[in-house]
């Protein structure tokens, strides 16, 4: 690995809190979610001067992630994350994330793409990037950067509907990205989630839900038992918000 300077990429610690562990006593890949968005913010503010929770116009708005997991880190395990940039092109950015365990182990990856939006004018906008400080690593992606096109749902094996709650929103003033993760896996049965862990997601995020929609998970299984469809609409069902392929393995 050729690190540039310091500035390409960043690595913060983490650990799993008891708040954090599943009816499994397991973390969640929810968890993960929410580490992954930490740690692109920080290392967000440090390569551009407009983005930042303190900018209440520049976000990140997420268009996919992928994240691959092979061993959830258990109670009170320190972790670290590494996580670099992609090649910028324009208003889209690709950010790659490893998860070492205590031991060094990569225990997860992922990926995601964003494009730099303006709440006011609601359309993407060009970053202006500090580009004597932001650099790209000889490093190998953490997964493909190819991501696969997602089907839509016809007709659910599942379903579910969620009243979206002030608790669901995050700082833009709608559902948090990690939410939706959790409302696509919610909407399988409750034995499968006993026995069954998430070991990979692909999901597109196509719109956003706000505070005081009314909107449905759906889930279908595809010819391998192991994987499902996910799609979330609003309550008409005539606007998708999210795609989304799941993988499980047996606890």
């Amino acid at each position: 690995m050729n690190v540039i300077n310091n500035i390409s990429m960043t690595e913060k610690n983490y650990s799993v809190n008891v708040y954090d562990l599943d009816m499994n006593i397991s973390s969640t890949i929810m968890l993960i979610g929410n580490w992954f968005q930490d740690i692109g913010i920080a290392h967000g503010m440090q390569v551009t001067k407009d983005a930042g929770i303190n900018n209440s116009d520049i976000v990140f708005v997420l268009t996919r992630l992928h994240i691959k997991m092979e061993k959830y880190p258990s109670w009170n395990e320190a972790v670290k994350i590494e996580s670099w940039l992609s090649p910028i092109k324009d208003k889209y950015v690709i950010r790659n994330f490893e998860i070492f365990s205590s031991t060094g182990t990569i225990i997860g990856r992922g990926i995601n793409s964003a494009v730099s939006f303006s709440m006011k004018e609601r359309t993407g906008v060009t970053l202006d990037l500090d580009t004597n400080r932001v650099q790209t690593l000889d490093r190998e992606p953490a997964l493909p950067h190819n991501f696969e096109k997602l089907p839509q749902i016809e007709k659910a094996d599942h379903e579910i509907s969620i009243n979206v709650r002030y608790f669901d929103c995050d700082l833009y003033r709608h559902v948090n990205n990690v939410k939706y993760i959790q409302w696509c896996a919610e909407a399988l049965p409750f034995d499968f989630l006993k026995s069954h862990v998430l070991h990979e997601i692909d999901i597109n995020f196509r719109a956003e839900a706000n505070l005081g929609d009314t909107v449905i998970s759906k889930a279908l299984k595809a010819s391998d038992d192991s994987v499902f469809y996910h799609a979330i609409t609003d309550s008409a069902g005539t606007k998708e918000l999210v795609r989304m392929k799941s993988i499980w393995k047996p606890r």
